[in-house]
C-alpha cells in the first residue's frame, strides 16, 4: 500500500516540522511505500504572492463599499471590521508589489542578516496576512503570524467553515494545487499531521475534500491537536463520516504501521493500537499501547521536502533527543498530553549519529532541538559526544532553569556548538512560580542566566503575566527581575497567560484560582479558553501589561536592536556573526531607516504625493472609530463624511478638509505650488498669493508626516 503523509497549513514557515519526517523514516525502514508533502510551506508561497493579493483587491473594495453604505456602525466588531477593511483595501496594492521581495529577504544570505531589512520584510508579510484575514471576515479576523483561522467552536461551525469558499481560502487552494497532486500520487492511505490549533481548520478542510473526492483512500489524522481533542471526537460520529476515517492518538509510529498492515490485509481495525474509528455507527477507541522506544527509531527523513523554499537563508533542521518532559509538572503546560506523560531519552551516540547523517545528506550545520527541555545530564552526554567526534554544528534548544547548569557544564555545552538556550522563566515571583509548580526559584534562574551568559551561550527568556491569582505587585517582581538582570540576559519575550486544554489549570481551574472557564458544546473544539479569576490580574489587564512592558523593558537593554528579531532567528544570527560580533553589538548601529526631510516649501516647490499614499473620501470618520476601539467605548457611529490621507507604509492617517483634498489631488510632481495655487484661485475666485500661502501652510506639516515629497522648481 502507498502512504502519502501531508503536513497542512498553517505552521511557521522557517523550517520543516519534525513529526512527518519522523513517521516517514519509520515507515520507510519497515518497507512501506511512503511519500511526504509539506503543503504548509507551499501554502505560504501561494497565499503570500503578488498574484493572490492582487486577486483580493476587488473583493476587499466590494466588502468596504458595502459596509461604508450602512446607516450606522455598531460598537465592537462592526467598527473594527470597518477600520480593518479600510486599511486592507488601501494597503493591498502596496503590499502586493512588495511581497515577493519581502519573501526573498528571508532566503537571502545577505539581506536576512540586515536586522532592518529582515524586520521590514517581516512587517510586509504580517501586513499581507492581515489583509488576507480581513478578506476572510468574519472567520479570519485572527489570521496572524502564522496565518491562523481560529473559529474553532462547535461541530456545526467547523462543518460550515470547511466548505465556505469566501471565509476559508484553503478550499480553492487545495482544489487547485493539492488535489491534482494527490490524484497523481494515487495513495491508498493519506496521513495528515495536526501539530497546532492554527492547522485545525485548514487540516479538516483538506481531509473533508479528500474524503469526498477520493472514495478509495483511507484518511487518517494524528498529532498533538487530535490527541487533545480525543474526548470531543468520541462524541461526534459525524467526524468519521465527513472528515476522516480514523484518528491516531499519542505517538504515531507503531499505530500507523499497524494501520497500513491491517488495511493491506483487509482485516478489521480493532487490533490497531491508539486508533479511533467508526464501527457500525459508533466511535470506537482501541487500546493504547506503549510507543516504540526512542532508541529504536531511525534518523528522521527529510527526503522530498523543499529545504531551499523555507523562510530561511540556510536550512535549519529540527531534531529530538527526547520525547516528553522530564519535569512534567508545570500547571500551565499541556504538551505532555501527547506523550501520555511519559518521558524517553535517546542515547547521545544515536542523536549524534542522526546529526551526522543529516549533515552529510543535506549539508546542514544548524540544528534546532525540539525537545520540551533537554535535561542537564542529557545535554552533558550529548556535548561530550559532539566534542569527541569533532562535529562542526550550531544548535539551539529549550532547557529548564536548573541549578545543574553550572559554569563547567555551560562551558562544555558552548564548546559542543550550542549557541542558544530558550529558558522558560515564566515569572520572577517565587510565590507565583510555586503556584504554577514550576520547580525553580528566581534565585536559581538568575544563577543559571549568569552561567549561560558567561559561557557565551545566548539566553532568551520566556515570561508571561497574569497566571491566576498573580497580583500587580507580583508582576512587578518579574519586571524587576528582567531589569535588574539585564547584564546577564540577552533577550526575552513577554506574553499573557491563557489556559490550554489538557493543562492542569484547565482540568482543575478552581485549584489555581480560576472562577469561570468557558465550557459547553459551542467551545468543544477550543484549545484555549477565556476565563475569569477569583483574584489577581484579569486577562485584559495582563495582556495590556505584557504589550506595554516588553517594549519598555527592551528599551533599557544595551542591545535593543535584537528585539527586532524573532527568537527563532537567533541561531542563524549568532552563527553568522560568531567570529565578528558574537554579542550582536553591531546591530545597534544598523538602523538605516529613512529620515524625512522637513523641507520648507516655496511657491516654486513641486509637491508630489508619496508613492502608495491613498486619498479617500469616506462616509464614516475612521479616526473617531479608531478612538472608540482603542478606548473600548460602547458608542454607535453615524455617517460623517470624511476626507482622509493614508500611508500604507507607515500606517499613518490624517483627516483633511475638502479644500486640502482638492489641493493634494493636484500634487502630481509636475506642478509647482504657484501653478497649483493659480488653478485653485481661478476655481474659487480668490487671490492667488493668499492661496499660495495656504497651500504652503498645508503642505509643510503633511511633508513632515511623510505624505508629501517635494523638489525645488525653476
Amino acid at each position: 500500500m502507498k502512504v502519502l503523509l501531508i503536513f497542512p497549513p498553517l505552521w511557521t514557515p522557517d523550517r520543516p516540522y519534525l513529526s512527518m519526517p519522523s513517521l516517514c523514516a519509520y515507515l520507510k525502514r519497515k518497507g512501506v511505500d511512503v511519500v511526504q508533502k509539506d503543503f504548509n510551506i507551499e501554502a505560504y508561497h501561494l497565499l503570500l504572492s503578488k498574484n493572490y493579493l492582487h486577486g483580493l483587491r476587488e473583493r476587499l473594495q466590494h466588502q468596504f463599499d458595502a459596509i461604508d453604505s450602512r446607516d450606522r456602525l455598531a460598537p465592537g466588531i462592526e467598527q473594527e471590521y470597518y477600520c480593518d477593511l479600510y486599511k486592507a483595501k488601501s494597503s493591498i496594492t502596496h503590499i502586493a508589489e512588495k511581497i515577493e521581495n519581502a519573501k526573498s529577504v528571508f532566503r537571502s544570505k545577505q539581506q536576512f542578516y540586515d536586522v532592518n531589512a529582515l524586520a521590514g520584510a517581516r512587517n510586509i508579510v504580517e501586513q499581507a496576512q492581515t489583509i488576507i484575514a480581513t478578506g476572510c471576515f468574519p472567520t479570519g479576523q485572527d489570521l496572524i503570524w502564522p496565518i491562523n483561522i481560529r473559529l474553532q467552536r462547535s461541530l456545526e461551525d467547523i462543518k460550515r467553515l470547511t466548505q465556505n469558499r469566501v471565509a476559508n481560502p484553503f478550499v480553492e487552494l487545495y482544489e487547485s494545487h493539492l488535489l491534482p497532486y494527490i490524484v497523481e500520487q494515487a495513495p491508498d492511505i493519506i496521513g495528515i499531521s495536526i501539530a497546532g490549533d492554527s492547522q485545525l481548520i485548514p487540516a479538516l478542510t483538506l481531509s473533508r475534500l479528500i474524503k469526498s473526492s477520493q472514495k478509495n483512500v483511507h484518511v487518517v489524522v494524528g498529532g498533538y491537536v487530535i490527541t487533545l481533542l480525543s474526548d470531543v471526537l468520541m462524541k461526534h460520529e459525524e467526524f468519521f463520516t465527513l472528515f476522516f476515517d480514523s484518528a491516531v492518538l499519542y505517538e504515531g509510529e507503531r499505530p500507523l504501521l499497524k494501520l497500513v498492515e491491517t488495511l493491506s490485509q483487509g482485516r478489521p481495525l480493532n487490533d490497531v493500537p491508539n486508533l479511533m474509528y467508526l464501527d457500525q455507527g459508533k466511535v470506537c477507541a482501541n487500546e493504547v499501547l506503549p510507543p516504540e522506544h526512542i532508541n529504536s527509531l531511525p534518523t528522521p527523513c527529510f527526503d522530498g521536502l523543499p529545504l531551499d523554499s523555507y523562510f530561511s537563508p540556510e536550512p535549519v533542521l529540527p531534531i529530538l533527543s527526547s520525547r516528553g518532559c522530564y519535569w512534567g509538572k508545570c500547571a500551565f503546560c499541556s504538551h505532555n498530553e501527547s506523550y501520555r506523560w511519559h518521558y524517553q531519552c535517546r542515547d547521545a551516540s544515536q542523536v549524534v549519529d542522526d546529526m551526522q547523517e543529516l549533515s552529510r545528506k543535506h549539508g546542514v550545520v544548524h540544528f534546532a532541538f525540539s525537545d520540551e527541555a533537554i535535561a542537564p545530564s542529557s545535554i552533558s552526554k550529548l556535548s561530550d559526544e559532539l566534542i569527541e567526534r569533532g562535529m562542526d554544528v550550531r544548535c539551539s534548544t529549550n532547557v529548564r532553569l536548573e541549578r545543574q547548569f553550572t559554569p563547567e557544564l555551560c562551558n562544555k555545552v558552548f564548546k559542543a556548538g550550542f549557541k542558544v538556550f530558550y529558558l522558560g522563566l515564566e515569572s520572577g515571583c517565587n510565590r507565583v512560580l510555586s503556584h504554577m509548580e514550576k520547580g525553580t526559584t528566581k534565585e536559581i534562574a538568575a544563577e543559571v542566566c549568569r552561567n549561560v551568559y558567561n559561557a557565551g551561550i545566548w539566553n532568551h527568556l520566556f515570561v508571561f503575566f497574569g497566571f491566576p491569582t498573580e497580583t500587580w505587585e507580583e508582576t512587578q517582581e518579574t519586571i524587576d527581575f528582567l531589569l535588574s538582570n539585564k547584564n546577564i540576559i540577552h533577550s526575552f519575550n513577554i506574553a499573557s497567560f491563557i489556559p490550554h486544554k489538557g493543562s492542569a489549570v484547565a482540568k482543575f481551574p478552581e485549584r489555581y484560582g480560576i472562577s469561570d472557564l468557558e465550557a459547553g458544546a459551542d467551545t468543544d473544539f477550543n484549545l484555549t479558553y477565556t476565563y475569569a479569576v477569583s483574584s489577581g490580574l484579569t486577562f485584559g489587564e495582563a495582556l495590556e501589561l505584557s504589550n506595554v512592558y516588553r517594549e519598555r523593558i527592551a528599551s533599557v537593554y544595551q542591545n535593543k536592536e535584537v528585539f527586532k528579531l524573532n527568537y527563532e532567528d537567533m541561531l542563524l544570527y549568532l552563527s553568522h556573526f560568531e567570529k565578528s560580533d558574537f554579542s550582536l553589538r553591531s546591530l545597534a548601529g544598523a538602523n538605516n531607516a529613512d529620515t524625512l526631510s522637513n523641507n520648507k516649501f516655496t511657491r516654486n516647490s513641486v509637491p508630489k504625493i508619496k508613492q502608495n499614499v491613498v486619498l479617500d473620501s469616506l462616509r464614516f470618520n475612521v479616526l473617531d472609530i479608531s478612538h472608540n476601539i482603542a478606548n473600548n467605548e460602547n458608542a454607535t457611529v453615524l455617517p460623517h463624511p470624511t476626507y482622509l490621507i493614508f500611508d500604507p507604509v507607515s500606517g499613518k492617517s490624517s483627516l483633511v478638509s475638502p479644500l486640502i483634498m482638492e489641493m493634494l489631488g493636484l500634487c502630481d510632481g509636475r506642478k509647482s505650488v504657484r501653478k497649483i495655487a493659480h488653478k485653485l484661485s481661478k476655481r474659487y475666485d480668490a487671490p492667488s498669493p493668499r492661496i499660495e500661502e495656504d497651500c504652503i501652510s498645508f503642505l509643510e506639516p503633511l511633508s513632515r508626516e511623510g505624505y508629501i515629497l517635494s523638489k525645488k522648481g525653476k
